[in-house]
């Protein structure tokens, strides 16, 4: 994280849009990338540094571009600069409160949170499809553990599930839409797109239940606004995004032990 936090102060100087008297201050980050609040003489960034390329296989031109379309069409903040070797990006600064900072009740948390879902799904953007069981095979790699008989029949069980869902209904989807990558202004902006891909909707909503931690009670809101909001029945809602449930749970272990190898 050092080297990376040197390299990125290196990088920063040379550019002429920063200029030199910059000031990085750090933020408590994420689970192992480091973001700051990067301030010039006239003007306020976001840089976040990419340690976690370590662990997952991303094309950040690739999700620099994205974002770029994504800001265009209101969903993104605006993304300045990817650096040279990809360690790092500036984006702007966004000074509005996350859906975990604001004072808002649950339900309304829950209804913005559906609200985002939603209209992610709804939007029509070129990206990569998401070959979940590839990443498995990916972390397992770098957790270097043997996988057991049943282990493997378990994971040839959640890749059927997963084709088979991806076959039926795949849309542009977050895959990490935490309540801190959510501003709460209209129109809403979101965050950190590293695990955006074409993708099931329901393993997206899925994994929002999971990344915030939601309570019976609140996980039943996200799904009756997420129904309303996609003009589904909720039963149906319900049921599919219980099917991924598992999924997500293996996904995210496997990931914080490649994390914790790697770390």
């Amino acid at each position: 994280m050092n080297d990376l936090k040197a390299m990125l102060e290196d990088e920063l100087k040379c550019l002429d849009f920063i200029q030199a008297g910059f000031h990085l201050k750090a933020f408590n980050g994420g689970t192992i990338n480091s973001s700051y609040h990067l301030e010039t003489s006239n003007n306020s960034y976001f840089v976040k540094t990419f340690e976690s390329d370590k662990i997952a296989l991303l094309d950040r031109k690739e999700l620099f571009n994205i974002q770029l379309e994504l800001a265009h069409k209101g969903l993104a903040v605006q993304p300045v600069y990817l650096s040279k070797s990809g360690g790092f990006q500036i984006d702007q600064w966004l000074d509005i409160p996350t859906l975990d900072q604001a004072d808002l009740s649950s339900l309304i948390v829950t209804k913005n949170l559906a609200f985002a879902l939603s209209n992610l799904h709804n939007t029509k953007i070129t990206a990569a499809e998401l070959d979940l069981p590839s990443q498995w095979q990916h972390y397992i790699s770098l957790i270097e553990v043997p996988v057991s008989a049943s282990e493997q029949q378990m994971i040839n069980k959640y890749a059927t599930i997963w084709y088979q869902a991806c076959s039926t209904k795949a849309v542009f989807c977050h895959n990490d839409l935490a309540l801190s990558h959510v501003t709460h202004a209209q129109p809403s902006k979101i965050f950190d797109w590293e695990y955006c891909a074409i993708s099931c909707p329901y393993y997206d909503l899925a994994s929002c239940i999971a990344v915030n931690g939601l309570s019976s009670t609140d996980e039943a809101s996200l799904y009756a606004f997420y129904a309303q909001y996609t003009e589904q029945h909720i039963s149906e809602v319900i049921a599919k995004a219980t099917i991924m449930k598992p999924l997500v749970e293996f996904t995210n272990k496997l990931w914080y032990e490649a994390v914790r190898q790697a770390t």
